[in-house]
Order: C-alpha cells, then sequence, then structure tokens
C-alpha cells in the first residue's frame, strides 16, 4: 500500500474534546447510520452531499474507504438551505464515524487503520473555484480541504496548508487507485470490487446514495427560523461592531424549559458559541466554531432549561477592520 495513507494517532485531548462536543450536539448515543439519517442537523446536509457509507467489514489491509462524488453538488445552493455551522458540525460527525472505524479495527487488530477518502471531482464547476476568495472557495478551506490537479500551488495556497496537501494524492484516471488500494475496497465503478446493496447506494455498484438537488423553493431567508417555530413577528435585529480580537455578548435569561433562537449575518470570519452560566461556570450549550462570510444568514435552535444564556462572537482576526454582525435571538416556551 502507499506510504501517502498513514494513520495519525489521536490524543487524549482530541478525544475529551470528541466527547464533550457528541454530548453537547446530542448524538452521542446514536449509530453512525442514525447519525446520516435521522439525526437533524446530520440528516440534512448529508442529503445534499452524493457520499458513501463507512462500511467497517470493506478495507483495503487496515484502511477504510469513503467515496465522495462531486458531481451535481452545487455549494452557493446548498449553502442557501443549510447554515455553515450545520455543515462544519456534520463535517466534524462524519469524522467521528471515521474515528470509531478506526478504533474498532485497532481493537481488533492490534494494528494502526485508517480511513482514506476517494474524492471525485467529476462535474465540479471548476470556474467557481477560480478566485481564492470566492464564497466556495472559502467553504472549502473550512471543510472540504482537498483540491485538484487542475489549479496551480499558488491557487492551493490558499485553501491548505502543507501538512494537508502532503496527504493528497492527485490521479488522472480511476484505474490509478489499483496503486493505492485494494480492489474490494474500489467501487466497481472505478474497477474495483466493492458494492453496496444494502438500498443505501443508488446504484450499488456506485456505493453512494444520490443527493437531494436544491430547489429555489427550499431558499432560506433571514426570518425562516422564526416562522419555523411559530413566531410570526421576529424580534428586531441589532448590529454590533468588533474589532480584532474582541467579543460581542449577546445574554438573554430563560424562566420556562423551552429553545432558543437565532440568527444572524456576519461580515467577516467570526468564532461563534452558546454557553450557559451557572454558578460562576460556563457550561457549553453550542459548540465553538469559526464561521466564514458567505452573505447568507447563519441561523439555528437548540433545546434549554431555565437559565442564563450566552450567544458569543469573537472577531480572530488581526485586521484594523471590524466585524459586522447583525441579528436577533430570542426563547420560545415549549
Amino acid at each position: 500500500m502507499h506510504n501517502l495513507i498513514t494513520p495519525e494517532p489521536f490524543t487524549e485531548e482530541i478525544m475529551e474534546k470528541a466527547r464533550r462536543l457528541r454530548q453537547t450536539l446530542g448524538y452521542a448515543d446514536l449509530s453512525d447510520m442514525e447519525i446520516f439519517t435521522e439525526f437533524p442537523i446530520g440528516k440534512a446536509t448529508y442529503r445534499r452531499f452524493c457520499i458513501s457509507r463507512v462500511d467497517r467489514s470493506v478495507r483495503s489491509g487496515d484502511v477504510h474507504v469513503f467515496v465522495h462524488k462531486m458531481e451535481g453538488t452545487d455549494l452557493k445552493e446548498i449553502m442557501k438551505v443549510i447554515p455553515l455551522s450545520h455543515v462544519l458540525h456534520s463535517y466534524f460527525m462524519l469524522h467521528e464515524v471515521f474515528g470509531r472505524a478506526v478504533a474498532e479495527t485497532e481493537k481488533r487488530t492490534g494494528r494502526p487503520s485508517s480511513v482514506v477518502t476517494i474524492l471525485d471531482l467529476k462535474g465540479l464547476n471548476l470556474s467557481e473555484f477560480l478566485n481564492p476568495l470566492s464564497a466556495p472557495v472559502q467553504l472549502a478551506r473550512l471543510v472540504v480541504k482537498v483540491w485538484s490537479e487542475y489549479f496551480s500551488d499558488n491557487i492551493s495556497k490558499f485553501i491548505m496548508d502543507s501538512r494537508t496537501a502532503n496527504k493528497l494524492a492527485f490521479l488522472n484516471d480511476v484505474s490509478e487507485l489499483q496503486n493505492y488500494l485494494e480492489p474490494q475496497a474500489i467501487p466497481e465503478e472505478y474497477g474495483g470490487t466493492m458494492r453496496d446493496d444494502s438500498g443505501y447506494a443508488q446504484p450499488p455498484e456506485g456505493c453512494t446514495h444520490p443527493l437531494l438537488p436544491v430547489l429555489s423553493s427550499e431558499h432560506r431567508g433571514c426570518d425562516d427560523i422564526w416562522t419555523d417555530h411559530g413566531i410570526l413577528k421576529p424580534p428586531a435585529s441589532k448590529t454590533y461592531s468588533i474589532k480584532s480580537h474582541q467579543d460581542s455578548e449577546i445574554i438573554k435569561k430563560c424562566t420556562q424549559s423551552g429553545r432558543l433562537i437565532w440568527n444572524f449575518t456576519i461580515s467577516g470570519d467570526v468564532d461563534f458559541e452558546i454557553v450557559k452560566r451557572e454558578s460562576g461556570k460556563e457550561v457549553q450549550v453550542w459548540p465553538k466554531v469559526t464561521l466564514t462570510s458567505l452573505k447568507l444568514p447563519e441561523y439555528g435552535s437548540v433545546a434549554v432549561n431555565p437559565g442564563e444564556y450566552v450567544i458569543r462572537i469573537r472577531n480572530p482576526s488581526t485586521t484594523w477592520f471590524p466585524v459586522k454582525v447583525t441579528g436577533a435571538a430570542d426563547f420560545k416556551a415549549e
């Protein structure tokens, strides 16, 4: 097997963070398939992408395989129906699935394991990625972290570091997969023998499920999150100007159980999290993520109990220009 496919052990610190995030988001007790098909954040995100399952019984040596096809994927349209934070959390959950597969194999064999992703760039609209500051490139920098040989090194460096680049192999033809993986871990569609006859994949020889295209009628507006929860008159939005390395906090006190709802737009990159203050301590309610401005609303809701909640938005940049955040948050009793 090619020496490019080498595992990296997870530190205990990383594993502890993963456990906390699983618990915070609420999917700690779900199976891999339930994360894909039932958990609201995962279900809404994964159905928009043409991806495979991680079948733990299919390996090339000790390496698991995941397939992601980009044909038909319109990132700009997807971001009009799913908030960026959900995409980022789904990306983390997918890596959780990878981690569980690796852990199971290592426990059984006593040898290092890993997961390799076959990213099929066929049909990708390359013109959208020529501008390194465009929304698709910014999303790719945060989520996908993969690229193709069609771009020069000068453009590639804008979206990945050298450590990430060293883990990639760009193939001119699917037959080159044979240089990296054994036939049973390569989909039949690419010249191997792997199939998925579970009912998940269509067609079975491709090993991926078809993506659900975005319809214009599904596009989300700034106020849709409020009507989703029966709030016909959204709270008034406020604008916050956040300087470099400073925070802005929206503090809300809840007197009964319900949901904390939020929506906002940003003019630049921000760190976003929600915590509950209890006895002088902070308990994370919504994991911290770094969001980039895609000129689309960020929105969501989370179940809450009585107490004081803080929506914290931080400007992590070192530039002189402040980030403008415009939005609102409120509770809906249940």
